[in-house]
């Protein structure tokens, strides 16, 4: 797998727009191996608001001295260069830098999307919930380069999640995502790629050449539906006898059973 750089940014709020980075902290890794890290903290030019002081601990005094961010960004992207950029929510992070015409190019791994896939019965998901779930020591703490340890460790106990699954499900969550710009996107290809590389094969296998991997099967392509100019109504009886035994309920949903409750809820509405 590739060199990834985890980033995170602190705030004077959430609109890139209208607020400015205070920190920035990077951690550049190589699965377990942590190879650099990169931290400063910013002037942004203007107060930063006692809730993000007493949320991060940096004050104006702090940032008094900083360089303001175009003086930090060239370093900043000679640290990161073309590797996959990994944040919680990066999003977030990303527009800042976008907004100052910084990393626009570079692959984008969100733990947030990949955890929502992974871990649906999560009580929360931002990152310290993430973190204490996963049972990561490094916890964030609102302060940039600890938030990137703490995102890459997480990032690392949810590849372990990936690597656990089947790899049909490997597969078919990558045929899924394929043009949506889901940003699990990656670990998810690396992790086929590693599966494969390791002899294991996929049950069924359909797909051509320069498709992503292996795919299993996309569905059919059907017409789109077009409304009727006239609209007719339903036929009640012909809609109960789909609830009957043999009807077409029974013979497309395996466990299906009829209920004739269902049928008279289905007449009386």
């Amino acid at each position: 797998m590739p060199v990834i750089v985890s980033l995170d940014l602190e705030t004077t709020g959430l609109d890139p727009n209208l607020d400015s980075v205070i920190e920035i902290g990077a951690v550049k890794f190589n699965q377990n191996r942590i190879d650099s890290e990169f931290s400063t903290l910013i002037n942004p030019r203007k107060p930063i608001p006692q809730f993000i002081s007493n949320l991060t601990g940096i004050s104006n005094s702090m940032v008094q001295n900083a360089p303001i961010l175009e003086e930090a960004l060239p370093e900043l992207v000679d640290f990161i260069g073309n590797a996959p950029i990994l944040g919680q929510n990066i999003g977030f992070d990303l527009a800042f830098l976008h907004k100052a015409g910084a990393l626009r190019d570079n692959p984008a791994i969100d733990t947030y999307e990949l955890a929502s896939v992974l871990m649906p019965t999560a009580s929360r998901y931002n990152l310290g919930s993430l973190a204490r779930q996963l049972g990561v020591l490094q916890l964030a703490t609102h302060r940039a380069l600890d938030d990137a340890k703490a995102t890459h460790a997480v990032y690392l106990k949810l590849l372990e999640k990936i690597e656990e699954l089947p790899l049909e499900l490997v597969a078919e969550i990558l045929r899924l995502s394929e043009d949506l710009g889901w940003k699990g996107e990656l670990p998810f290809h690396w992790s086929l790629q590693k599966m494969l590389h390791q002899g294991i094969q996929p049950k069924r296998v359909i797909g051509e050449a320069g498709a992503l991997l292996y795919e299993l099967g996309k569905p059919e392509k059907t017409k789109p539906l077009v409304p009727q100019e006239v609209i007719k109504p339903l036929d009640a009886e012909l809609l109960a006898e789909s609830l009957q035994p043999g009807g077409e309920f029974d013979k497309h949903f395996p466990g299906f059973e009829h209920r004739s409750q269902q049928v008279q809820m289905l007449q009386a509405v």
